[in-house]
C-alpha cells in the first residue's frame, strides 16, 4: 500500500557523518526524472542541505522545481513542484531536520500558512516524485527500473476529497489505486490528488 501523504512528506530522515555526493551532473540527471520528457530541460533543480534549506544547482525557465536526490541512503527519493508551491515543501524539510515529525510538523506547517509566513498558490499546482530502492537507479544510464515508482499529483491545499469529487484515500481499495485517480491528506495543506500508474522503466535524456 502507498504511505500516506504525511508519511511521504515527512519520510525525509536526518543524514549523519560524511557523505560521498555524486557530481552535479549525475544529481540534476536523475532529479527530472519523475518529470515528462519535453519538461525536463527547463526545470530548475536544487540539492538540500542537511537544515533543509535548498542550494541551487541550475536555474529554471518553466516554473517547476526538481529536489536532487540525498545520497548516502538505499533510497531514490526525486520529487519536482511549482516553483511557487516548493517553498511549503522545504519548510516540511526543514522541520523535520529539526526533530518535528507526524501530525505536529502538519500542524506547524499550516500554522504558518494561516499566519501568512508561508504563502501558497491560490490554484491547483501539479507535483511529481520517483521512489525507491537506490539499486533501482543506474547513474551510467539515468534511467530507474520498475522497482522505482513514479506518480503525479496536484496539489488543491485545505480542499476534501468529497469537495474535488473523488474517493479519499481510505475508501479507495488498493487494486483501484493504479486505475483511477484518489486523494490523499484530505482537508489539509498537502491535500492533493494522487495519479498513479504501473511501473515502468523511466530514462532521463537530458542530464545537463
Amino acid at each position: 500500500m502507498m504511505k500516506t501523504t504525511a508519511a511521504i512528506v515527512i519520510s525525509l530522515g536526518v543524514l549523519g557523518g560524511p557523505q560521498l555526493r555524486p557530481s552535479e551532473q549525475q544529481e540534476i540527471a536523475s532529479a527530472v526524472i519523475p518529470l515528462p520528457e519535453y519538461m525536463r530541460a527547463g526545470a530548475g533543480i536544487v540539492r538540500l542541505n542537511r537544515a533543509g534549506f535548498p542550494e541551487s544547482l541550475r536555474k529554471g525557465t518553466n516554473g517547476m522545481v526538481c529536489i536532487a536526490d540525498r545520497p548516502g541512503d538505499d533510497m531514490l527519493d526525486v520529487r519536482c513542484y511549482r516553483e511557487d508551491f516548493i517553498s511549503v515543501v522545504y519548510r516540511g524539510f526543514q522541520l523535520n531536520a529539526e526533530g518535528v515529525r507526524g501530525d505536529e510538523l502538519t500542524n506547524r506547517v499550516e500554522a504558518e500558512i494561516k499566519g501568512g509566513k508561508l504563502i501558497m498558490p491560490s490554484q491547483p499546482t501539479a507535483g511529481y516524485r520517483c521512489l525507491g530502492p537506490a539499486k533501482g537507479y543506474n547513474p551510467s544510464t539515468s534511467s530507474v527500473s520498475s522497482e522505482i515508482r513514479c506518480w503525479q499529483s496536484i496539489h488543491f491545499p485545505f480542499q476534501t476529497a468529497h469537495d474535488i469529487g473523488l474517493l479519499d484515500e481510505k475508501e479507495i481499495p488498493d487494486k483501484l489505486r493504479s486505475m483511477m485517480p484518489y486523494v490523499m491528506s484530505s482537508g489539509r495543506y498537502w491535500a492533493h490528488v494522487m495519479i498513479e500508474h504501473p511501473a515502468t522503466e523511466t530514462k532521463s535524456e537530458h542530464p545537463h
